[in-house]
């Protein structure tokens, strides 16, 4: 689909602003109802987050579908769709009085996850933006990066003053009221796929998508980004407990795990600002090499010092800055066609690490006893995310010689 001659930023900013809404209602909120719930249903923290890592788990197995739906053309009906199926389950949540009905329940959010969240968002931006995608993924992503700041304290008000039960009944309405119609108003309606793909069975994996999975440098930045979603998704759960046992008072704990968020949203202004210098593959060494730095000060600074602040934004930056990296660097590396696709294939393996992630680090801490063997995992972790993110850029400049051109499969 051709890039349109002006921006259409009214379409950029309605798209983003659900993708905020959906990141705000389904992903962030869910913390502040364990609680509440637990105390009067009786179910334990752990039976309740098992429910939400199945949800993440779920939602992996649907991202290649969804992103072929979209690629298709059918973006509007996907994410209305998802909407819809949002709104409706935190309906049923809201009455739930049986755990099973409340897994069944997170299970199903599973595919509204797929189809409301990130990638689907960006799906739909580069069909209907074409070239110019770029900046309004990054817009998108600057947006969203608020979905915590705006619906934690939202959830919380509303918990407090309504009750858990009503207090899901309004986000649900953010979902219908708001996501589904401006999903509905905003995306364009179906429409007939790309000529060049027109003869391809619309529910198989595209030729042009499948050659992409027998390129090395493809899992290889697959690895970096399931490594790097592995401390993202994992360190912030245990990030408070971590710095209290290390000698931090718990106001400044909180208040460095505040910084995160912010950070994430600087990284990313930074980025939109400074890519032109840097380029994307350079912005992801960046990216990358911030992560390492971030968790080799932490083991480092004094207990009590506030130089724990500086660790917070190193962290936050790069968490921020890799979300752009894995929607823009892709179409770069591995061509522009079957973009849906492609960043479904990226996100399955990453969902699903980050469904395992805290699960994890909270069982390496009870093996060892204490959170220095989860901060050696990170500081390991993020130096091998690196290294797989330098072997794509090493395998791509190899594949780009003159003798290997007519092996290029796009």
């Amino acid at each position: 689909m051709s890039a349109p001659a002006r921006m259409p930023w009214a379409f950029v900013s309605a798209l983003s602003l659900t993708v905020l809404i959906s990141y705000g209602t389904i992903f962030y909120a869910f913390a502040l109802f364990v609680d509440p719930m637990g105390r009067e249903l009786g179910w334990s923290k752990s039976d309740l987050m098992a429910a939400y890592s199945l949800a993440l788990g779920m939602s992996a197995f649907f991202a290649v579908p969804v992103g072929r739906l979209i690629d298709l053309g059918y973006g509007r009906t996907v994410m209305t769709g998802g909407s819809v199926l949002a709104a409706a389950l935190l309906a049923l949540w809201s009455q739930v009085e049986s755990y099973s009905a409340f897994v069944l329940i997170w299970m199903a959010m599973g595919l509204s996850m797929s189809s409301v969240f990130y990638e689907p968002g960006f799906a739909v931006l580069a069909r209907r933006l074409g070239f110019v995608a770029r900046r309004g993924i990054t817009f998108m992503t600057l947006v969203g990066g608020f979905a915590s700041t705006v619906f934690i304290p939202l959830t919380h008000v509303l918990i407090e003053y309504l009750g858990w039960r009503s207090a899901l009944l309004v986000l649900a309405g953010f979902n219908i009221l708001v996501c589904a119609t401006v999903h509905a108003v905003f995306i364009p309606p179906a429409l007939k796929a790309h000529p060049r793909s027109a003869g391809a069975p619309s529910r198989a994996l595209p030729a042009s998508a499948r050659s992409v999975l027998r390129r090395a440098s493809f899992w290889c930045f697959v690895a970096a980004s399931v490594l790097q979603g592995l401390i993202a998704a994992g360190l912030p759960i245990h990030l408070i407990p971590l710095l209290t046992e290390r000698g931090y008072g718990l106001e400044m704990a909180v208040a460095a795990f505040s910084i995160i968020g912010p950070a994430q949203v600087a990284g990313r202004m930074a980025m939109a600002a400074g890519e032109r210098a840097f380029g994307m593959k350079g912005t992801g060494i960046v990216t990358l090499g911030l992560g390492v730095l971030a968790f080799a000060l932490l083991p480092l600074l004094p207990a009590g010092s506030w130089l724990v602040a500086a660790f917070a934004a190193l962290f936050g930056a790069s968490n921020g800055m890799m979300t752009i990296v894995r929607a823009l660097l892709p179409p770069e590396l591995f061509g522009r066609e079957n973009y849906g696709v492609v960043q479904g294939m990226i996100a399955m393996p990453v969902r699903l690490t980050t469904a395992s992630a805290p699960f994890l680090f909270g069982t390496l801490w009870a093996w060892w006893g204490s959170y220095t063997a989860v901060m050696i995992l990170c500081l390991a972790i993020s130096i091998a995310s690196l290294g797989f993110f330098l072997a794509v850029l090493l395998l791509q400049k190899q594949r780009e010689k003159p003798e290997n051109l007519l092996a290029l499969d796009g």
